[in-house]
């Protein structure tokens, strides 16, 4: 007896060819090719970003502005400016209102005065050059002209150009205060003492002071001087020793000249 015929499965004519089921040996080479390079550049992307993490974290973390060693010259530290201390302040009032609008006075008053004194005693480009158009301006528009002239009374006068070094001795204020019977100021007088040492460029030791008493008015809201009947400057230049090494400013008040 024969056998029974084989009997194959009726091809489905939807179904895919078997080379397009599965892919061929080329294409599934260059599938690994692609997913290599992929791969690969994700590396090298992950290694610029930490790169440039480190270069941004070094110079946040970098302290020194220069290389060391560089010789970079270092910075000149600023010229410590004077300041008036204030001493007494009294008012023509009792009562805390008056009190305390003649102790914001006399502050005001105290600053105005410590950058007018810094400027024609303690600044060296003022020795050199000539007390500045901008100084004035403490005094009233209508005693500027008449304070210009008597400057020799409350500046150096003459003898700046001669000044090497100079410091501060003593800077004190004190002021007393009109008040109306509202409260507000009306004027203010201020008395000033200064003092101060120094050399020439002679090298001989100097001793300035100065004694003056200001009037203040309030004017759009700041204190102008209207009047000092009393303003006066001395100057003592002492014989130059030979071993005696000229004075030199001290950190806290002093001035030097470049």
């Amino acid at each position: 007896m024969r056998p029974a015929p084989r009997i194959e499965p009726a091809a489905d004519e939807h179904a895919p060819a078997a080379e397009e089921v599965l892919p061929s040996r080329a294409a599934r080479s260059g599938a690994h090719k692609s997913r290599g390079r992929f791969i690969a550049g994700v590396a090298v992307l992950l290694v610029a970003l930490v790169g440039v993490g480190i270069g941004a974290w070094a110079v946040m973390n970098n302290d020194s502005p220069t290389p060391r060693g560089s010789g970079s010259p270092a910075t000149t530290p600023a010229r410590p400016r004077l300041f008036f201390r204030i001493g007494e302040v009294t008012t023509d009032r009792t009562g805390r209102k008056a009190v305390g609008v003649a102790g914001d006075a006399s502050v005001e008053i105290a600053g105005q005065l410590s950058s007018f004194y810094d400027s024609v005693f303690m600044n060296p480009d003022t020795w050199k050059n000539g007390v500045p158009d901008g100084a004035w301006v403490l005094f009233d528009r209508s005693l500027r002209a008449r304070a210009r002239e008597d400057g020799a009374s409350f500046t150096l006068g003459s003898q700046a150009a001669s000044l090497k070094t100079l410091r501060v001795e003593n800077a004190s204020i004190s002021v007393e205060v009109l008040v109306d019977p509202q409260g507000n100021p009306q004027a203010a007088v201020a008395d000033v003492e200064f003092k101060a040492k120094g050399s020439l460029g002679t090298g001989q030791a100097v001793t300035i002071a100065n004694t003056a008493s200001f009037l203040f008015q309030p004017e759009q809201g700041e204190w102008v001087v209207f009047g000092y009947p009393s303003a006066k400057t001395t100057i003592e230049a002492q014989a130059p020793s030979p071993s005696a090494s000229a004075a030199s400013g001290s950190p806290e008040s002093g001035a030097t000249s470049p």
